[in-house]
Protein backbone atom coordinates (compact mmCIF):
# COMPACT_ATOMS: atom_id res chain seq x y z
CA UNK A 1 0.00 0.00 0.00
CA UNK A 2 1.22 3.51 -0.84
CA UNK A 3 -0.28 6.78 -0.76
CA UNK A 4 1.02 10.72 -2.17
CA UNK A 5 -1.20 13.17 -1.44
CA UNK A 6 -0.68 16.24 -3.37
CA UNK A 7 -2.81 20.17 -2.69
CA UNK A 8 -1.62 22.88 -4.85
CA UNK A 9 -3.21 25.98 -5.86
CA UNK A 10 -5.72 25.82 -8.44
CA UNK A 11 -4.71 28.83 -11.07
CA UNK A 12 -0.97 28.32 -10.35
CA UNK A 13 -0.12 25.50 -9.57
CA UNK A 14 1.91 26.49 -6.51
CA UNK A 15 2.24 23.42 -4.03
CA UNK A 16 0.84 23.96 -0.89
CA UNK A 17 1.87 20.50 1.07
CA UNK A 18 2.93 16.44 -0.18
CA UNK A 19 2.04 13.92 2.00
CA UNK A 20 3.60 10.50 1.26
CA UNK A 21 2.73 6.97 3.20
CA UNK A 22 3.94 3.67 2.47
CA UNK A 23 6.29 2.05 0.49
CA UNK A 24 7.19 4.84 -2.14
CA UNK A 25 9.58 7.56 -2.78
CA UNK A 26 8.95 11.86 -2.62
CA UNK A 27 7.94 12.88 -5.74
CA UNK A 28 9.71 15.16 -7.88
CA UNK A 29 8.44 18.57 -8.29
CA UNK A 30 8.36 18.23 -12.02
CA UNK A 31 6.26 15.32 -11.91
CA UNK A 32 3.76 17.25 -9.79
CA UNK A 33 3.86 19.94 -12.11
CA UNK A 34 2.83 17.74 -14.78
CA UNK A 35 0.18 16.02 -13.20
CA UNK A 36 -1.40 19.35 -12.30
CA UNK A 37 -0.68 20.67 -15.87
CA UNK A 38 -2.69 17.60 -17.10
CA UNK A 39 -5.49 18.89 -15.25
CA UNK A 40 -5.33 22.48 -16.03
CA UNK A 41 -5.15 21.55 -19.54
CA UNK A 42 -8.15 19.41 -19.64
CA UNK A 43 -10.22 21.82 -17.19
CA UNK A 44 -9.00 24.26 -20.09
CA UNK A 45 -11.06 21.89 -22.98
CA UNK A 46 -14.12 21.64 -21.01
CA UNK A 47 -13.06 18.10 -20.06
CA UNK A 48 -13.53 16.42 -16.64
CA UNK A 49 -10.32 14.53 -15.44
CA UNK A 50 -11.03 13.14 -11.96
CA UNK A 51 -9.79 9.79 -12.19
CA UNK A 52 -7.14 7.75 -14.36
CA UNK A 53 -6.21 4.07 -13.84
CA UNK A 54 -2.47 2.48 -13.34
CA UNK A 55 -1.53 -0.51 -13.73
CA UNK A 56 -1.58 -1.46 -9.60
CA UNK A 57 -3.64 1.86 -8.84
CA UNK A 58 -4.80 5.05 -9.22
CA UNK A 59 -4.54 8.97 -9.39
CA UNK A 60 -7.60 11.01 -8.75
CA UNK A 61 -7.86 14.67 -9.08
CA UNK A 62 -10.51 17.53 -7.53
CA UNK A 63 -10.68 20.78 -7.05
CA UNK A 64 -12.26 22.24 -3.90
CA UNK A 65 -13.66 26.13 -3.89
CA UNK A 66 -12.06 26.77 -7.44
CA UNK A 67 -8.46 27.98 -5.29
CA UNK A 68 -7.09 24.46 -3.98
CA UNK A 69 -6.40 21.57 -6.37
CA UNK A 70 -5.67 18.24 -4.49
CA UNK A 71 -4.18 15.08 -6.19
CA UNK A 72 -4.70 11.47 -4.40
CA UNK A 73 -2.21 8.93 -5.86
CA UNK A 74 -2.65 5.22 -4.20
CA UNK A 75 -2.09 1.40 -4.90
CA UNK A 76 -3.44 -0.98 -2.29
CA UNK A 77 -6.91 0.84 -1.57
CA UNK A 78 -10.41 1.32 -3.03
CA UNK A 79 -11.13 4.37 -4.98
CA UNK A 80 -13.75 5.17 -2.48
CA UNK A 81 -11.49 5.49 0.35
CA UNK A 82 -8.90 7.45 -1.43
CA UNK A 83 -11.52 9.64 -2.67
CA UNK A 84 -12.88 10.08 1.38
CA UNK A 85 -9.26 10.81 2.57
CA UNK A 86 -8.22 13.89 -0.12
CA UNK A 87 -12.00 15.28 1.02
CA UNK A 88 -11.68 14.70 4.76
CA UNK A 89 -8.06 16.57 3.80
CA UNK A 90 -9.75 19.66 2.64
CA UNK A 91 -12.55 19.56 5.47
CA UNK A 92 -9.24 19.53 7.72
CA UNK A 93 -7.77 22.92 6.21
CA UNK A 94 -11.39 24.20 6.89
CA UNK A 95 -11.10 23.05 10.17
CA UNK A 96 -8.19 25.02 11.06
CA UNK A 97 -8.15 28.21 8.87
CA UNK A 98 -11.96 28.58 8.29
CA UNK A 99 -13.81 28.93 5.09
CA UNK A 100 -13.33 32.06 4.05
CA UNK A 101 -8.98 31.47 3.96
CA UNK A 102 -9.42 29.04 1.55
CA UNK A 103 -12.01 30.98 -0.54
CA UNK A 104 -9.87 33.61 -1.21
CA UNK A 105 -5.80 32.93 -0.47
CA UNK A 106 -4.30 36.53 -0.37
CA UNK A 107 -0.75 35.20 0.53
CA UNK A 108 0.55 31.84 -0.22
CA UNK A 109 3.54 31.71 2.17
CA UNK A 110 0.95 33.05 5.50
CA UNK A 111 -1.93 30.49 3.80
CA UNK A 112 0.71 27.90 4.74
CA UNK A 113 1.79 29.08 7.91
CA UNK A 114 -1.88 29.26 8.65
CA UNK A 115 -2.24 25.79 7.89
CA UNK A 116 0.39 24.17 10.52
CA UNK A 117 -1.96 22.90 12.75
CA UNK A 118 -4.01 20.99 9.97
CA UNK A 119 -0.75 19.20 9.08
CA UNK A 120 -1.17 16.96 11.83
CA UNK A 121 -4.69 15.86 11.37
CA UNK A 122 -3.77 15.29 7.92
CA UNK A 123 -1.02 12.64 8.96
CA UNK A 124 -3.61 11.28 11.43
CA UNK A 125 -6.06 10.61 8.41
CA UNK A 126 -3.19 9.02 6.47
CA UNK A 127 -2.01 6.81 9.10
CA UNK A 128 -5.79 5.47 9.87
CA UNK A 129 -6.50 5.38 5.91
CA UNK A 130 -6.51 1.64 5.94
CA UNK A 131 -8.06 0.99 8.68
CA UNK A 132 -10.77 3.58 9.75
CA UNK A 133 -14.18 4.24 8.55
CA UNK A 134 -14.79 7.67 7.13
CA UNK A 135 -18.24 8.44 7.42
CA UNK A 136 -18.51 6.67 10.94
CA UNK A 137 -16.80 7.61 14.61
CA UNK A 138 -15.64 4.82 17.00
CA UNK A 139 -17.97 4.61 19.71
CA UNK A 140 -18.08 1.67 22.73
CA UNK A 141 -21.01 0.03 24.10
CA UNK A 142 -21.64 0.14 27.83
CA UNK A 143 -24.37 -0.58 30.00
CA UNK A 144 -23.60 2.47 32.09
CA UNK A 145 -24.19 4.69 28.79
CA UNK A 146 -27.98 5.18 29.50
CA UNK A 147 -27.51 6.74 32.93
CA UNK A 148 -24.26 8.53 31.78
CA UNK A 149 -26.71 10.25 29.39
CA UNK A 150 -28.94 11.56 31.84
CA UNK A 151 -26.13 12.98 33.78
CA UNK A 152 -24.49 14.13 30.63
CA UNK A 153 -27.28 16.05 29.43
CA UNK A 154 -27.93 17.79 32.87
CA UNK A 155 -23.91 18.67 32.99
CA UNK A 156 -24.88 20.24 29.11
CA UNK A 157 -27.60 23.23 30.40
CA UNK A 158 -25.23 23.42 33.32
CA UNK A 159 -22.48 24.59 30.97
CA UNK A 160 -24.68 26.12 28.43
CA UNK A 161 -23.69 24.09 25.29
CA UNK A 162 -25.69 21.36 23.84
CA UNK A 163 -22.70 19.57 21.91
CA UNK A 164 -21.19 17.26 24.69
CA UNK A 165 -19.96 13.60 24.61
CA UNK A 166 -18.80 11.31 27.22
CA UNK A 167 -15.35 9.91 25.64
CA UNK A 168 -13.89 6.67 27.32
CA UNK A 169 -10.40 5.76 25.47
CA UNK A 170 -11.09 8.31 22.71
CA UNK A 171 -14.59 6.43 21.96
CA UNK A 172 -17.78 7.71 22.41
CA UNK A 173 -19.95 6.55 24.76
CA UNK A 174 -22.77 8.25 25.00
CA UNK A 175 -23.10 12.26 23.59
CA UNK A 176 -26.10 14.47 23.86
CA UNK A 177 -28.71 14.96 20.45
CA UNK A 178 -27.15 17.78 19.74
CA UNK A 179 -23.99 16.40 19.25
CA UNK A 180 -24.84 13.50 17.39
CA UNK A 181 -26.88 16.04 15.12
CA UNK A 182 -23.53 17.60 14.22
CA UNK A 183 -22.58 16.56 10.49
CA UNK A 184 -20.39 13.11 10.39
CA UNK A 185 -17.57 15.09 8.92
CA UNK A 186 -17.68 17.65 11.90
CA UNK A 187 -17.67 14.61 14.73
CA UNK A 188 -14.89 12.79 12.84
CA UNK A 189 -12.81 15.54 12.69
CA UNK A 190 -12.89 16.42 16.24
CA UNK A 191 -11.99 12.62 17.05
CA UNK A 192 -8.91 13.02 14.46
CA UNK A 193 -7.82 16.27 16.21
CA UNK A 194 -7.75 14.01 19.75
CA UNK A 195 -6.03 11.27 18.81
CA UNK A 196 -3.62 13.39 17.13
CA UNK A 197 -2.99 15.09 20.26
CA UNK A 198 -0.29 14.65 22.82
CA UNK A 199 -3.06 15.33 25.29
CA UNK A 200 -6.27 14.79 26.33
CA UNK A 201 -6.46 18.09 27.85
CA UNK A 202 -7.77 20.74 24.97
CA UNK A 203 -9.06 24.32 24.57
CA UNK A 204 -8.96 24.74 20.70
CA UNK A 205 -10.96 26.75 18.35
CA UNK A 206 -11.93 24.91 15.59
CA UNK A 207 -13.89 25.43 12.02
CA UNK A 208 -17.18 22.88 11.89
CA UNK A 209 -16.77 22.58 7.87
CA UNK A 210 -20.36 21.36 8.27
CA UNK A 211 -21.85 23.21 10.73
CA UNK A 212 -20.11 26.71 11.07
CA UNK A 213 -17.63 26.74 8.34
CA UNK A 214 -16.85 30.33 8.75
CA UNK A 215 -17.11 31.32 12.36
CA UNK A 216 -14.94 29.29 15.29
CA UNK A 217 -16.46 27.53 18.01
CA UNK A 218 -14.15 26.00 21.04
CA UNK A 219 -13.54 22.92 21.42
CA UNK A 220 -13.00 21.46 25.00
CA UNK A 221 -11.66 18.32 26.16
CA UNK A 222 -11.53 17.78 30.02
CA UNK A 223 -10.20 14.61 31.53
CA UNK A 224 -12.71 13.35 34.57
CA UNK A 225 -10.36 9.60 35.27
CA UNK A 226 -7.41 8.27 33.28
CA UNK A 227 -9.57 7.01 30.47
CA UNK A 228 -12.86 9.17 30.63
CA UNK A 229 -13.02 12.60 29.39
CA UNK A 230 -16.07 15.18 28.35
CA UNK A 231 -16.34 16.96 25.48
CA UNK A 232 -18.08 20.38 24.47
CA UNK A 233 -18.44 22.71 21.54
CA UNK A 234 -18.49 25.73 23.32
CA UNK A 235 -18.68 29.22 22.70
CA UNK A 236 -15.72 32.43 24.05
CA UNK A 237 -16.95 31.91 27.62
CA UNK A 238 -16.80 30.35 30.26
CA UNK A 239 -12.58 30.45 29.89
CA UNK A 240 -11.49 26.49 30.34
CA UNK A 241 -10.34 27.00 34.34
CA UNK A 242 -14.20 27.65 35.17
CA UNK A 243 -15.25 24.63 32.91
CA UNK A 244 -13.03 22.50 34.16
CA UNK A 245 -13.41 23.20 37.82
CA UNK A 246 -17.38 23.12 37.28
CA UNK A 247 -16.78 19.33 35.38
CA UNK A 248 -14.99 18.14 38.60
CA UNK A 249 -17.12 19.00 40.78
CA UNK A 250 -20.21 18.18 38.45
CA UNK A 251 -18.83 14.56 37.37
CA UNK A 252 -17.42 14.02 41.46
CA UNK A 253 -20.12 11.73 43.03
CA UNK A 254 -20.20 9.83 39.26
CA UNK A 255 -16.68 9.06 39.50
CA UNK A 256 -17.47 5.20 40.17
CA UNK A 257 -19.96 4.93 37.25
CA UNK A 258 -17.15 6.69 34.59
CA UNK A 259 -14.44 3.77 36.27
CA UNK A 260 -17.56 1.14 35.58
CA UNK A 261 -18.05 2.44 31.67
CA UNK A 262 -13.82 2.40 31.65
CA UNK A 263 -13.70 -1.61 32.00
CA UNK A 264 -15.35 -2.46 29.00
CA UNK A 265 -12.55 -1.58 27.28
CA UNK A 266 -10.72 -2.77 25.26
CA UNK A 267 -14.10 -5.66 24.25
CA UNK A 268 -15.83 -2.42 23.63
CA UNK A 269 -18.79 -4.51 24.71
CA UNK A 270 -20.24 -4.81 28.52
CA UNK A 271 -19.04 -8.22 30.45
CA UNK A 272 -23.12 -8.82 30.88
CA UNK A 273 -23.12 -9.95 27.03
CA UNK A 274 -21.77 -13.35 26.10
CA UNK A 275 -20.93 -14.10 22.70
CA UNK A 276 -21.45 -16.91 20.83
CA UNK A 277 -18.44 -19.57 20.92
CA UNK A 278 -18.00 -19.70 17.36
CA UNK A 279 -17.55 -16.28 17.30
CA UNK A 280 -14.16 -14.00 16.76
CA UNK A 281 -15.02 -11.05 16.79
CA UNK A 282 -17.73 -8.26 15.44
CA UNK A 283 -18.44 -5.05 13.74
CA UNK A 284 -21.32 -2.78 14.63
CA UNK A 285 -22.28 0.08 12.63
CA UNK A 286 -25.15 2.30 12.90
CA UNK A 287 -26.09 4.42 9.59
CA UNK A 288 -28.70 6.64 12.04
CA UNK A 289 -26.29 8.70 14.03
CA UNK A 290 -22.48 7.09 11.51
CA UNK A 291 -21.12 5.58 14.44
CA UNK A 292 -19.43 1.85 15.15
CA UNK A 293 -18.15 -0.19 17.27
CA UNK A 294 -15.50 -3.61 16.50
CA UNK A 295 -14.59 -5.82 18.89
CA UNK A 296 -12.59 -9.66 19.07
CA UNK A 297 -14.48 -11.69 21.25
CA UNK A 298 -11.44 -12.21 23.84
CA UNK A 299 -12.75 -15.24 25.55
CA UNK A 300 -12.59 -17.00 22.23
CA UNK A 301 -9.50 -18.68 20.51
CA UNK A 302 -9.32 -19.47 16.80
CA UNK A 303 -9.41 -23.01 15.78
CA UNK A 304 -8.85 -23.00 12.59
CA UNK A 305 -5.96 -24.40 10.51
CA UNK A 306 -3.99 -21.08 11.98
CA UNK A 307 -4.24 -18.56 14.49
CA UNK A 308 -5.92 -15.29 14.61
CA UNK A 309 -4.24 -12.37 16.08
CA UNK A 310 -7.11 -9.91 18.00
CA UNK A 311 -5.44 -7.28 15.46
CA UNK A 312 -5.67 -9.75 12.67
CA UNK A 313 -8.94 -10.90 13.36
CA UNK A 314 -9.87 -6.94 13.16
CA UNK A 315 -8.52 -5.91 9.88
CA UNK A 316 -10.48 -9.27 8.53
CA UNK A 317 -13.12 -7.07 9.67
CA UNK A 318 -12.35 -4.10 7.74
CA UNK A 319 -11.43 -5.90 4.69
CA UNK A 320 -14.36 -7.87 4.66
CA UNK A 321 -16.72 -4.45 5.35
CA UNK A 322 -14.90 -2.57 2.55
CA UNK A 323 -14.38 -4.98 -0.14
CA UNK A 324 -18.16 -6.36 -0.06
CA UNK A 325 -20.42 -5.08 2.52
CA UNK A 326 -19.69 -1.40 1.54
CA UNK A 327 -19.44 -2.02 -1.89
CA UNK A 328 -22.25 -4.50 -2.46
CA UNK A 329 -24.28 -1.54 -0.31
CA UNK A 330 -24.01 0.72 -2.71
CA UNK A 331 -24.70 -1.55 -5.87
CA UNK A 332 -28.00 -2.69 -4.48
CA UNK A 333 -29.33 0.16 -3.28
CA UNK A 334 -32.80 2.09 -4.34
CA UNK A 335 -33.20 5.14 -3.44
CA UNK A 336 -33.01 4.57 0.86
CA UNK A 337 -33.74 0.74 0.46
CA UNK A 338 -30.85 -1.23 0.17
CA UNK A 339 -31.90 -4.35 -1.78
CA UNK A 340 -28.95 -7.20 -0.79
CA UNK A 341 -29.45 -7.72 3.07
CA UNK A 342 -26.66 -9.97 3.44
CA UNK A 343 -22.91 -11.12 2.74
CA UNK A 344 -20.91 -13.98 3.02
CA UNK A 345 -16.89 -14.64 3.43
CA UNK A 346 -15.85 -17.98 3.32
CA UNK A 347 -11.88 -19.33 3.36
CA UNK A 348 -10.26 -22.18 5.30
CA UNK A 349 -9.48 -20.03 8.00
CA UNK A 350 -12.32 -17.89 8.69
CA UNK A 351 -15.80 -17.26 8.11
CA UNK A 352 -17.72 -13.87 7.83
CA UNK A 353 -20.94 -12.34 7.55
CA UNK A 354 -22.86 -9.60 7.37
CA UNK A 355 -26.47 -8.60 8.31
CA UNK A 356 -28.34 -5.37 7.01
CA UNK A 357 -31.14 -4.64 8.92
CA UNK A 358 -33.27 -1.15 9.38
CA UNK A 359 -30.78 1.63 9.74
CA UNK A 360 -27.70 -1.09 11.58
CA UNK A 361 -24.97 -3.41 9.75
CA UNK A 362 -23.57 -6.29 12.09
CA UNK A 363 -20.44 -7.72 10.16
CA UNK A 364 -19.49 -11.09 12.48
CA UNK A 365 -15.87 -12.85 11.90
CA UNK A 366 -16.62 -16.93 12.79
CA UNK A 367 -14.47 -19.74 13.13
CA UNK A 368 -14.09 -21.91 10.11
CA UNK A 369 -15.88 -24.83 11.55
CA UNK A 370 -19.04 -23.13 11.61
CA UNK A 371 -21.39 -24.59 9.29
CA UNK A 372 -22.39 -21.89 6.63
CA UNK A 373 -26.28 -22.19 6.93
CA UNK A 374 -25.75 -21.41 10.84
CA UNK A 375 -24.05 -18.31 10.56
CA UNK A 376 -27.61 -16.10 9.70
CA UNK A 377 -28.86 -17.01 13.11
CA UNK A 378 -26.03 -16.49 15.07
CA UNK A 379 -25.57 -13.16 13.73
CA UNK A 380 -29.55 -12.35 13.54
CA UNK A 381 -28.91 -13.30 17.29
CA UNK A 382 -26.14 -11.46 18.38
CA UNK A 383 -27.64 -8.08 16.89
CA UNK A 384 -30.41 -8.33 19.28
CA UNK A 385 -28.60 -9.06 21.79
CA UNK A 386 -26.08 -5.99 20.98
CA UNK A 387 -28.82 -3.62 20.93
CA UNK A 388 -31.90 -4.80 22.86
CA UNK A 389 -30.14 -3.45 26.27
CA UNK A 390 -32.11 -0.60 27.60
CA UNK A 391 -29.57 0.76 29.36
CA UNK A 392 -26.87 0.47 26.44
CA UNK A 393 -27.14 4.00 24.05
CA UNK A 394 -26.80 2.72 20.45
Amino acid sequence: MSIHLLCLTSDGGVPIFSKKRGDCENLPFSTIASLNGVHMFCKSQSVDLSITYLEDGMIVWKEYEGTLMMIGIARGIPEKVLRSLMDYSYYAMVFCVGIAAIKKIKNIDRFKRELKNCYALIDQLMEVTESDFFRFTEAVLCSESMAMLVKLNEFSIQIGSPFCSILVRQKIACGTEGWWDLDIVDRKLLMVLLNASSTIQQDVPVFLPKKSPGIAYRFISIPITQGVSICALCGAEPPYDKLQALSQQFWMNEIDLLITAEQNYPKNYPATIELDPSILGFLLLSKEQSKYVISRNVHQTSTGKRTLSGNHRLDILRTFFHQSVDTMEDMFREGEKVINLEQYWCSDYHKCHALLEDQNTLCVLYTSVIPTHIMRLITQKTLNTLISDKDVCW
